[in-house]
């Protein structure tokens, strides 16, 4: 698209309350946003009055062009709502964006997508569980889509990193601003292997209304979304709420029914969300082919005392004496066969002398 056209589009996406139009509409009456900001008064208004309204209140001509300045100076992809690259499945929802800025290499959407989403403050649990789904699902061909937020967000773009898979950030700031700063790395690992999305205008700042217009973006570029752990406030749950407004698949990972952290998953499987435990049950609630998944390793049987400090450990990692205690080995020989299954990759440590099973 050459520059003239795209300050069009980048001056409609900038138009007060766009938002609230139907923009399939829209483009079906007038064509493209040149024609929009040409047209008579009275075309405008026999279309809508607010709307006409709106355009010819619009005066942001200068921040169009630099705009344009700045998306060819930090190499940004801009894909309009007409564009044969914006997204199909997102185009279908009822309030789609004007269009997107993209980041990175990733940039083809064709593939299936799925969200894997949940809370800032996850349990361990609920971070290896996140990790996995990602893994499992970007493995089979699949884009992992979800928010770069802390907590479940980052374990799930970790481990669609991790498969050697596709992922998708979709930003609650502009692409060039990587929020949270400790994602930082993360933000450059995602720009190399897959891609960083948003409808905000670059440099934009993390605002709390940003993250709430983010999460429609999140559901409606996905086929499903999978909710994998969420207290009963939460932006994971207006994700999930939005899915089923797109009428896409809503899915959960089921947590202790004692946890409050997985109070909203619980919830929603109650209101008749899928309940998933792996990325062969996503893939399978959304008919997915499973000759695209790779088959789920199965979990080596360990014994001896191995098999004792396994059985000793949980979800959430325990402190070393607790482990002790679990195992009524001595503390000596504990810390032995603790350390010889770091090595094997059996446990994972934690600071402050807790452990966790990695199998």
């Amino acid at each position: 698209m050459d520059g003239k056209a795209l300050k069009y589009w980048l001056a409609l996406s900038r138009v007060r309350g766009i938002g609230q139009f139907d923009l399939k509409g829209v483009m079906e009456r007038f064509g493209s946003p040149e024609e929009i900001f040409s047209a008579p008064s009275r075309l405008l208004e026999a279309f809508s009055f607010v709307f006409a309204e709106a355009v010819r209140e619009f005066s942001a001509w200068e921040w169009a062009e630099r705009e344009l300045e700045l998306i060819e100076e930090r190499k940004v992809t801009v894909v309009t709502f007409l564009d044969p690259r914006f997204p199909p499945l997102l185009r279908q929802i009822c309030d789609p964006p004007c269009l997107l800025y993209m980041k990175g290499a990733g940039r083809d959407l064709s593939a299936p997508s799925v969200a894997v989403v949940g809370t800032r403050r996850p349990s361990h649990y609920g971070l290896r569980m996140a990790e996995d789904i990602a893994k499992g699902l970007a493995s089979s061909g699949v884009t992992v889509v979800s928010g770069m937020a802390r907590g479940c967000d980052t374990a799930a773009h970790n481990g669609a990193i991790a498969s050697g898979g596709a992922t998708a950030a979709v930003l609650g700031t502009g692409v060039d601003v990587a929020y949270p700063k400790e994602n930082n790395r993360l933000y450059e690992e995602i720009c190399g292997k897959g891609v960083l999305i948003s409808e905000f205008p670059l440099a934009t700042p993390p605002l709390p209304h940003h993250f709430l217009m983010r999460n429609r973006i999140i559901s409606g570029l996905s086929l499903g979304v999978v909710v994998v752990e969420a207290p009963r406030r939460s932006g994971a749950l207006m994700t999930a709420r939005l899915a089923l407004e797109y009428n896409r698949e809503v899915m959960a990972v089921p947590g202790q029914a004692t946890s409050l952290k997985s109070a909203g998953t619980n919830g929603l499987i109650k209101d008749g969300a899928q309940l998933v435990e792996s990325a062969s049950d996503v893939l399978k609630a959304l008919s997915i082919p499973f000759s695209a998944a790779p088959l789920e390793k199965e979990r080596p049987r360990v014994g001896g005392e191995e098999g004792e400090v396994l059985k000793a450990l949980g979800d959430d990692p325990a402190h070393i004496d607790m482990i002790t205690e679990r195992t009524g080995l001595p503390p000596a020989r504990i810390s032995s066969i603790l350390l010889g299954m770091e090595i094997k990759g059996m446990v994972k440590q934690f600071p402050g002398k807790r452990f966790s099973r990695r199998v």
